[in-house]
C-alpha cells in the first residue's frame, strides 16, 4: 500500500518515538500493587470494550485477579456486553456517594469482575466526570489488574484516564484513519510519561483491502502484540453477552487475547 503525503508525515514523526525505551518501571516487592491499564483509541468503533473484556477474561484464566472498570461515562458498554443492562447500582452512584464499592461490583458467570457505568442520560448528567479519581483510589490493591474501558477520542475524560493509569493498550483497525487517530493517542500517552504496553490490531480480514501489520507499526511506532480477526465467534459472544475466551477458549481469536494477557502478565511480574 502506498502511503499518502499526510500519512508519510505521521510515519516520519513515529520514527522519532519508535526507538524510545518503553520498559515498565520496575517496582520492589513492597511497591507491587494493582496495575491500571486503559484501553484506548482515537477512533470509535474499533473494539475497545470487546478487547478489554476478553483480555480481562484471559488474565482471569491465567489466575490473575482482574477488575474491568467502565471509564466511559458518556456511552458505557461494559454492563451491556456482559448482560447487565440495568444494574441496581453503578459507578455513577459511587461517584455521587450514594453506594459503596461492594455495591457496584459484579461478577459475570465466567468469573470476570466488573464495575459498570449507567447507560441512563439522566444518570450521566448528574455525575461529575472529575470525580473519577475516587474510584481509582478505592479499587487500588483489590486486584492484580484493573482494565479501564476508556471513551473514544482525545477529550478531557480520556486524558484524565491516561493520567490515572499506569499503561495503555491501544486498539486499532487496519485503516489509515484509525492508525492516524491512534498515533495521536500514543502521543498523548507519552506526553503524560505513561507506557504504551502494546497495540491490538482488531477486526482484520486476512490482509484483503486493508493495511498490513508492518504498515501499522511503521505509522504508530509501536509493536502490534495481537492480530484479532473479524471472526463470527466474536459476534456470537457479543450476542450471548459473554467473553469469547469463556465461550470459545480454544478459538484463534481467544488465542490472540491470551497473547495480550500473557504479555501484560509478564510485564507485571518483572522484578
Amino acid at each position: 500500500m502506498l502511503l499518502t503525503q499526510e500519512a508519510t508525515k505521521y510515519v516520519l514523526y513515529s520514527k522519532k518515538i519508535k526507538n524510545r525505551i518503553t520498559l515498565p518501571y520496575i517496582k520492589t516487592e513492597e511497591e507491587i500493587m494493582t496495575k491500571f491499564i486503559a484501553f484506548v483509541s482515537g477512533k470509535g468503533g474499533v473494539g475497545k470494550t470487546t478487547s478489554a473484556i476478553n483480555v480481562g477474561q484471559a488474565l482471569t484464566n491465567l489466575g490473575k485477579r482482574v477488575l474491568i472498570l467502565d471509564g466511559n461515562l458518556v456511552t458505557p458498554n461494559i454492563g451491556i456486553y456482559l448482560g447487565y443492562l440495568n444494574p441496581k447500582a453503578t459507578l455513577n452512584n459511587f461517584l455521587r456517594n450514594e453506594k459503596e464499592l461492594k455495591d457496584i461490583m459484579y461478577t459475570h458467570e465466567s468469573g470476570l469482575s466488573f464495575i459498570p457505568a449507567s447507560t441512563s442520560l439522566h444518570e450521566f448528567q448528574k455525575t461529575n466526570i472529575q470525580h473519577l479519581t475516587e474510584i481509582f483510589e478505592h479499587v487500588d490493591e483489590t486486584a492484580d489488574f484493573v482494565l479501564v474501558d476508556a471513551p473514544s477520542g482525545l477529550g478531557y475524560d480520556v486524558e484524565q484516564l491516561v493520567k490515572l493509569c499506569d499503561e495503555v493498550i491501544i486498539v486499532v483497525t487496519p485503516t489509515l484513519s484509525s492508525a492516524i487517530e491512534a498515533l495521536k493517542t500514543a502521543q498523548l500517552t507519552h506526553r503524560h510519561h505513561k507506557i504504551v504496553a502494546g497495540v491490538i490490531l482488531n477486526l482484520t480480514n486476512h490482509g484483503w483491502s486493508e493495511m498490513k501489520v508492518s504498515e501499522m507499526e511503521s505509522i504508530l511506532g509501536q509493536q502490534i502484540i495481537a492480530n484479532v480477526k473479524n471472526d463470527w465467534k466474536i459476534r456470537k459472544s457479543l450476542h450471548k453477552q459473554a467473553p469469547v475466551n469463556y465461550l470459545y477458549p480454544r478459538s484463534r481469536v481467544a488465542k490472540q487475547f491470551r497473547i495480550v494477557a500473557e504479555h501484560l502478565s509478564l510485564l507485571h511480574n518483572i522484578k
